[in-house]
């Protein structure tokens, strides 16, 4: 994949199961221009309960939490988000599938600003069980890469390491993690986070 802006160096190496990327920017007349769009959007990125990410014409909705499952509004680190998806329930998280917030960084790297969010599976901190409740492994990780430099702000997504959770977590459960990891409906496809991020980035 082409990028306007090289955000390779900040990300994880894929040592093991797929990786997908996607990417969009929008070049702004100024520096200054381009330095308010990439403060507006950074706030945005972290307003996680409102993403819009559809596959097909059905919308995956976020719902951001504290280990405490209390609501939040801005994502910081160690917060929960649960992913309800069209697809199957994920049995093991009550329905939903799960990740941490383990990295949130603001990066200033040879003249460029970066808001880096990164998100890996986590288990259900609706129940006592430990379990990975998403239907990668706790492998991967999926990484959100504001970046401005120059007039130029652009918005990259990257999942790496993504392997299908199927051990020991039932048949069906299984089946439907296997489904949903191959068939992309959320992390896996490129199509629609390549959708979400020009829609992020130009509105």
């Amino acid at each position: 994949m082409n990028y306007k802006i090289d955000v390779q160096h900040l990300l994880p190496v894929n040592t093991i199961g797929s990786a997908n990327n996607a990417a969009a920017f929008q070049t702004f007349h100024s520096e200054a221009e381009a330095f308010d769009k990439f403060r507006s959007l950074s706030r945005k990125l972290l307003q996680i309960n409102d993403w819009k990410v559809n596959a097909g014409k059905n919308p995956t909705d976020f719902y951001l939490h504290n280990k405490e499952q209390e609501k939040l509004a801005f994502a910081e680190m160690n917060d929960l988000v649960k992913i309800k998806m069209p697809a199957p329930k994920n049995q093991t998280g009550k329905g939903f599938d799960w990740v941490v917030i383990n990295k949130l960084d603001s990066i200033e790297d040879t003249g460029m600003k970066v808001l880096l969010l990164q998100m890996k599976p986590h288990s259900c901190a609706e129940t006592m069980n430990d379990q990975i409740a998403h239907f990668y492994t706790e492998d991967a990780t999926n990484n959100f890469i504001l970046a401005k430099k120059g007039k130029t702000v652009q918005l990259s997504i990257h999942g790496r390491n993504e392997i299908p959770n199927v051990k020991s977590i039932g048949f069906l459960n299984s089946c439907r993690n296997f489904f949903v990891a191959n068939g992309g409906i959320f992390g896996g496809s490129k199509v629609q986070w390549q959708d979400f991020a020009e829609e992020f980035i130009k509105k």
